[in-house]
């Protein structure tokens, strides 16, 4: 049969079958078993469902091993096969909560046009990254990683992140800025992403006033105020109904609150060169930790776009 979230076979024992296992040359068995309720179901007493489990058996000098180094093994793998095998999701938000469809997006690394050299450093990034938990424990930093996908349209930003969500199993999370009212909610929608996911903010350059320039006739804050904010401009200019910033975006991704949750790629697109229409704090180099260009197929004697 196959599960709920899932498109591959998933297999089970039936009750009281015995399958074998080997780990560091020590065999074990497994066994499924049940308990059956010993409560009959009446008018107070409806009827409980069995209690079903699996009876693990070994050697009892294997002990420490079993329990320190094989059942941290087997949970750890796991959940590497449910990660696998689960069915991905696209998310994208409302004001207040995501929705989702399947991701099916069919683009990967091998289908991409792209120089074989940069394809590589990008993937062996992308899977250190994956393998990276405690290195990032050991240094006491949030578990994430940015990018900064730049160029004209059509050269294939979109195109990366679905291969990208494609080559690590991750879930993509598409966030519209102009849908969310303000900080305090954008930050609900974020905590409620999850990890091993890519959140993605498109045209970032276009959805909040990137270019840290206060209006003219704003009067001058404190010194202290100066230090702890960025500008408090409203999306599009101001008389809109959303009043994200700059500085709410950013401390979720290297403030108090990065620290929720962990294994995430935030990914970032803009369609000028490099960057070049973002503000000094959105292109600080501890927030984005790779630039990266797509080139799209240009005519012959045309010259290649940065992307």
């Amino acid at each position: 049969m196959s599960s709920r979230d899932s498109n591959s076979l998933v297999l089970t024992m039936d009750d009281h079958e015995l399958v074998a296992d080997h780990f560091a040359g020590v065999k074990v068995r497994w066994v499924a078993s049940k308990i059956a309720n010993p409560t009959q179901p009446g008018l107070y007493h409806p009827a409980q469902p069995e209690r079903r489990f699996y009876r693990l058996t070994f050697h009892k000098r294997h002990r420490q091993l079993i329990t320190d180094e094989y059942l941290p093994h087997v949970v750890r793998v796991g959940k590497e096969i449910r990660t696998r095998n689960r069915q991905r999701k696209l998310f994208t938000n409302s004001p207040k909560m995501w929705s989702h469809i399947n991701f099916e997006h069919p683009a990967t690394f091998e289908t991409m046009g792209l120089d074989p050299a940069k394809k590589k450093d990008i993937i062996d990034d992308l899977v250190t990254f994956t393998e990276s938990r405690e290195f990032y424990s050991r240094i006491g930093k949030a578990w994430k990683r940015g990018y900064l996908l730049y160029g004209p349209p059509g050269t294939g930003k979109s195109t990366m992140i679905a291969a990208m969500a494609n080559l690590l199993n991750y879930d993509v999370y598409d966030l519209e800025l102009t849908a969310v009212k303000d900080n305090t909610e954008l930050r609900k929608l974020l905590i409620e992403t999850t990890s091993k996911s890519i959140i993605v903010i498109e045209d970032i350059d276009c959805s909040l006033d990137l270019t840290g320039q206060r209006k003219k006739n704003q009067k001058w804050l404190s010194d202290e105020e100066r230090d702890g904010k960025q500008t408090e401009k409203e999306i599009g200019g101001g008389g809109g109904s959303s009043r994200v910033t700059l500085s709410g975006l950013l401390n979720f991704i290297d403030g108090l609150w990065s620290a929720c949750g962990g294994e995430r790629l935030i990914v970032f697109t803009t369609n000028y060169s490099a960057g070049e229409e973002l503000s000094e704090a959105g292109r600080r180099r501890r927030r984005r930790s790779s630039d990266v260009r797509d080139r799209g197929e240009a005519d012959e004697g045309d010259e290649d776009h940065p992307c």
